[in-house]
């Protein structure tokens, strides 16, 4: 799982979860679409690599740029969802990683009631 760390508006330490990136060739800019850890709230901006290991990023401030974002998100969740949301899934079952270690319980069952002992042998 892709984190980094950024700092609020308010000058808080927010810890970020990369969902996916995006290169638009519409716009030229290279997006990342990541979660704020302690609100869930979805966000992106543009990634401007400065090296091989770092790079800058900077807000998005088009609206066409938004319209565009937000649907790459409703298609990616959509995916998500077509194919990765088997019953029983264990992301360490996956080919892919389904992203599902996201539970309360890190097991990676979506419905888990966190007495898992199927994923916790």
């Amino acid at each position: 799982m892709n984190e980094y760390m950024t700092i609020s508006v308010d000058g808080k330490e927010v810890k970020c979860r990369i969902i996916f990136t995006l290169d638009s060739k519409e716009f030229n800019h290279n997006y990342v679409v990541f979660e704020y850890g302690d609100t869930k709230e979805i966000s992106a901006m543009i990634f401007t690599e400065t090296d091989g290991n770092s790079g800058n990023l900077m807000p998005v401030e088009n609206d066409e740029e938004w319209e565009m974002l937000e649907r790459a998100v409703n298609k990616y969740f959509e995916d998500h969802a077509k194919h990765h949301h088997h019953d029983g899934c264990c992301c360490e079952d996956c080919e892919d990683g389904c992203g599902c270690e996201d539970s309360a319980c890190g097991c990676g069952h979506h419905d888990c009631d966190h007495d898992c002992d199927s994923c916790h042998e």
